[in-house]
């Protein structure tokens, strides 16, 4: 995931540096998190063959009056397949981020769960008999 140069997504303006959102058509201010959420989305598109129109960033839910926004959701069949928590690379994959995760797999119930601060990536898949970990996110069928 880190090969994705995004140079030529980044512009300044009025001092400030952004990046461009193939999902939201846009420009964001581009912290370290957005950073990591692009990544992932290039990586996403590029080289697994997820479509464009097939993932939802900063989705916003509502679980039992809670509400929630979900870095990427990713919908196949027109059901959840897979929810990406993104984190800054300087904050560690810990339970507190695996507990923010699975509170959207009790709401959403995808295949798939990814957590990752851009260094890090732990890619879980939900199976009838248990939960697999994965070495790399499953490539688009």
């Amino acid at each position: 995931m880190n090969k994705f140069k995004l140079k030529n997504k980044l512009k300044t303006f009025n001092g400030k540096r952004y990046v461009f959102c193939l999902i939201r058509n846009k420009y964001y201010i581009l912290t370290k998190e957005e950073l990591v959420r692009q990544k992932i989305i290039y990586y996403l598109i590029k080289t697994r063959g997820y479509k464009v129109k097939e993932i939802y960033v900063e989705f916003n839910s509502t679980f039992y009056n809670i509400k929630n926004r979900l870095d990427i959701l990713v919908i196949k069949n027109n059901r959840p397949f897979m929810i990406v928590e993104c984190k800054s690379p300087e904050v560690k994959i810990s339970s507190k981020s695996f507990d923010q995760i699975m509170k959207y797999y009790l709401r959403f119930k995808s295949q798939y769960l990814v957590l990752t601060n851009g260094i890090k990536i732990i890619i879980f898949e939900f199976k009838n008999d248990g939960i697999e970990f994965l070495k790399q996110i499953p490539k688009n069928f």
